[in-house]
């Protein structure tokens, strides 16, 4: 008995043998196919990367070109075509209206706030001349972050959803402007002009509207937050 099971013992060695090897082999297969797979995968992500990356570097600079271009177009009629002084319906004027409304248009969050700036550096938008008329101008969703846009005449612009907060925004003609959803917490108002302004869910949190005039159909009460408000009549808003 011991005798035929050490005789089988070498045949069915031999044979296991032979059963491993395509085992193996297959497996190798396998192995290798997954390693292509994913490298394959691992290749597609990273082009995926790369080409989002070059989408994202030629929107910056079309941006940058757009919005340096449109500062370039207007310095150049304020030095030539004399915008500051021109008359609402010169050329240079209506030039400048029209450049502004298409740039705002096409300008990202962070660049409108650039643009804004630039008007309000060189006075265009003023409550003493006010120039370039902002009636209609999308500022939707700016990033207006702390900006100065005191004693500026705005009547009429749509800052729906744009980052007002702790703007300073005193003395501004804001009349007729579309202010839904925007975040007003910490701005200032004082002395601002609110005819007609949409609030619906405008946060307000501790912005200081003391003095503010005019308030015609503008509907506080139509505000997100108007926790720690300074109102109108300057009592504080619990």
């Amino acid at each position: 008995m011991e005798k035929k099971q050490s005789q089988r013992s070498p045949e069915f060695r031999t044979i296991w043998n032979w059963i491993q090897f395509p085992v193996l082999v297959l497996l190798l297969i396998t192995s290798v196919i997954w390693l292509t797979i994913q490298q394959g995968r691992m290749t597609l992500q990273i082009e995926q990367q790369q080409h989002t990356t070059a989408l994202l570097i030629a929107q910056n600079q079309q941006q940058e070109a757009l919005l340096s271009n449109y500062i370039d177009a207007i310095s150049d009629l304020m030095v030539h075509d004399k915008l500051f002084t021109a008359k609402s319906n010169d050329p240079a004027t209506v030039i400048a209206e029209t450049r502004t409304q298409e740039v705002l248009n096409k300008l990202d969050p962070d660049r409108k706030a650039t643009l804004m700036s630039f008007l309000y550096g060189t006075k265009l938008i003023g409550n003493d001349y006010h120039i370039i008329s902002m009636v209609g101008a999308n500022l939707h969703d700016a990033n207006l972050h702390n900006i100065d846009l005191r004693d500026t005449y705005l009547i009429g612009a749509n800052l729906s959803g744009a980052n007002l907060q702790g703007a300073n925004l005193n003395f501004a003609t804001l009349s007729y402007i579309n202010l839904s959803g925007a975040n007003l917490s910490g701005a200032t108002l004082t002395g601002s002009e609110l005819h007609s302004v949409d609030l619906t869910g405008a946060n307000l949190s501790k912005a200081n509207l003391k003095d503010a005039f005019d308030l015609g159909d503008t509907l506080l009460a139509q505000a997100k937050s108007l926790s720690g408000t300074t109102m109108p009549d300057g009592t504080v808003h619990s």
